[in-house]
């Protein structure tokens, strides 16, 4: 079965899916790469600023102390999805843990901003990397990207950039190669 899957992740100001803010969204699909930073609109958790290393100040948005440049968050969905509407479908939107969190958070901010019909248009499935990962392979000892990077691609990467999670899951993907059945299968 023909279908494009565009690979993506979520820097957000914490864990909690009902209330987190995206700081960072970024995507990739072969060469071509989507990548947008946003002032979050609530107080980025020490934890998640630990992790990822984004802080916010006077009003800016820094990654390791150094000021990126935002755009506002409505503008980084609606380029989002025209990102996504380029590609020709069925077009599979693949992040790790999807199901349980990168989803959850991406349409709530999707339907925040009235943009679920055009999203929709573009996307057909979610697709979870996770739990493909767990069906392809059994017992491993850590099913996280950094570990998986390490393990089946032999390399370290800066984990928690979501521009870099992207890149990364893609190259697993490729590796991998996953029959149909073990996409299917994991599909949100």
């Amino acid at each position: 079965m023909a279908y494009t899957v565009v690979f993506f992740d979520l820097e957000t100001t914490g864990l909690d899916t009902e209330r987190c803010d995206i700081i960072q969204l970024a995507a990739v699909c072969g060469t071509r790469v989507f990548n947008a930073y946003t002032v979050p609109r609530c107080h980025i958790t020490e934890e998640a600023s630990r992790i990822t290393g984004f802080s916010r100040e006077n009003g800016r948005l820094l990654l390791h102390r150094v000021p990126v440049h935002t755009v506002p968050l409505r503008q980084a969905l609606t380029s989002f999805v025209e990102f996504l509407s380029s590609f020709c479908g069925p077009v599979y939107l693949a992040a790790h843990n999807a199901n349980r969190f990168d989803a959850p958070v991406l349409n709530r901010m999707l339907k925040e901003f009235s943009l679920v019909k055009q999203f929709e248009r573009a996307v057909s499935y979610y697709l979870d990397t996770f739990l493909l990962a767990k069906r392809m392979f059994c017992n491993l000892y850590s099913y996280s990207l950094k570990y998986m990077a390490s393990r089946f691609l032999g390399k370290t990467y800066d984990a928690h950039n979501a521009l870099e999670d992207a890149r990364v899951l893609q190259e697993l993907f490729e590796v991998w190669q996953p029959g149909w059945n073990a996409v299917r299968y994991s599909l949100v």
